[in-house]
């Protein structure tokens, strides 16, 4: 086995964004091969090894029918380039370097040149123009 140490921090908890980020760390032995699982009688039994298996392959199709679910409704996942994630993305991230949301606001729509309404807007103006391009090119 191998003592191997972890550390982080944590900024919400509890539904609650934390005043100051409370940090932690720890350590734990680490097996190092199969062979020391099993001689540690740490390995799962086939029932165990059954459900690792059946949570993994039901959070995938919940995954995929949640967004499929969402995509029916109207909601898709924004592009990580689009006006809107790049607008919100600075925000929060003004917000947690301690900025009022004001001021956090006027820099990030000073930084990108559009505020947020004018992101969703330049956005609905992308999704026609590849609306309309799919229409031609079919």
């Amino acid at each position: 086995m191998k003592n191997e140490t972890f550390s982080g921090s944590v900024s919400q908890a509890y539904g609650e964004t934390l005043a100051t980020p409370v940090k932690f760390s720890g350590a734990f032995d680490a097996f190092e091969s199969i062979d020391e699982i099993r001689s540690k009688s740490e390995f799962p039994s086939d029932d165990e090894i059954v459900q690792v298996v059946n949570a993994k392959r039901k959070a995938a199709a919940r995954a995929k029918a949640t967004t499929a679910a969402l995509a029916d409704a109207g909601f898709e996942k924004p592009a990580a380039d689009a006006a809107v994630t790049l607008w919100n993305n600075m925000y929060s991230t003004l917000k947690l370097a301690k900025m009022s949301e004001e001021k956090a606001r006027t820099v990030a729509t000073a930084t990108l040149g559009y505020d947020l309404a004018e992101a969703k807007e330049k956005d609905a103006e992308r999704k026609r123009a590849e609306s309309a391009a799919v229409a031609t090119t079919a």
